[in-house]
């Protein structure tokens, strides 16, 4: 249930569902947290989540390039927006893949990652106040690189996706709720090939599950939980300040930087 409630919410909010991931493993250490087949196990209930939400949003890019849908012309070029976004991101997580491991297990990187999510997010916030474009489909190809490069560092444990994506829309003059949408929408794909990654894996036997009625439970909670923080952030961001975010992940740095220096 506490994986699930941490999955759930800090996948959607500025605070890097990764970095807290990675702080309960090193609580709970990885074999009562699950390991990285229970975290994939908890993406599918938040892919889940936020497909729902923006079921609307993907069926107007699935069904905008049928023939009688020519008029959809936003649509098709918010599909393609996402699309070059998401070439971007790509190489970068797979260039990182191999040292995420590693990364997850040093507080040092960890830390690390939560006080860059806290200069993003500082970033962001300033450059909220000056958007230069009205809709979302008006991105141009290379701030949606730009979006793209922003997600794409953002596998680094600790600093967050989502306000990575939201202050790549931000500086490229997004307005912030716009910015919002285009940060959940280009993750989905993302998530979904993570998620497709590992459930290959664990149907190969490389990764096992816990008991069903624990992997159940934290499904549940993790798509319930994921559900209402993109909610809340869609329909509240607007009106919230992401500096009490960025000083939120600013104290769990130095937490993490104390404790790595008490271990000596």
């Amino acid at each position: 249930m506490i994986l699930g409630l941490v999955q759930g919410l800090t996948e959607f909010l500025p605070v890097s569902s990764s970095g807290h991931l990675a702080i309960l493993n090193l609580i709970f250490s990885k074999e009562v947290a699950g390991g990285v087949s229970y975290t994939f196990f908890l993406h599918i209930a938040t892919l889940i989540a936020a497909g729902i939400y923006f079921r609307n949003d993907l069926r107007d890019l699935l069904v905008c390039w049928l023939p009688r849908n020519a008029g959809m012309v936003e649509a098709r070029r918010l599909f393609l927006l996402l699309i070059v976004a998401c070439l971007v991101t790509g190489p970068i997580g797979l260039a990182f893949d191999g040292y995420l491991q590693d990364m997850s297990d040093s507080l040092a990187w960890v830390a690390c990652g939560f006080f860059a999510t806290s200069l993003v997010l500082v970033v962001a916030e300033r450059l909220a106040g000056s958007p230069r474009t009205d809709e979302l489909s008006q991105l141009s190809w290379g701030s949606a690189a730009l979006v793209g490069l922003f997600q794409g560092i953002a596998v680094v444990p600790g600093l967050s996706r989502s306000g990575s994506t939201i202050a790549g829309g931000l500086m490229a003059g997004l307005k912030k709720e716009h910015a919002t949408r285009f940060a959940f929408l280009v993750g989905l794909p993302i998530i979904a090939i993570g998620a497709l990654k590992d459930g290959i894996d664990l149907m190969q036997g490389q990764l096992t599950l816990p008991p069903w009625p624990v992997t159940l439970i934290g499904f549940v909670v993790a798509g319930i939980s994921g559900y209402l923080a993109i909610n809340w952030m869609i329909t509240r961001l607007q009106r919230t300040n992401l500096n009490w975010f960025a000083v939120y992940t600013a104290l769990l740095g130095a937490v993490l930087i104390g404790v790595r220096l008490m271990r000596g």
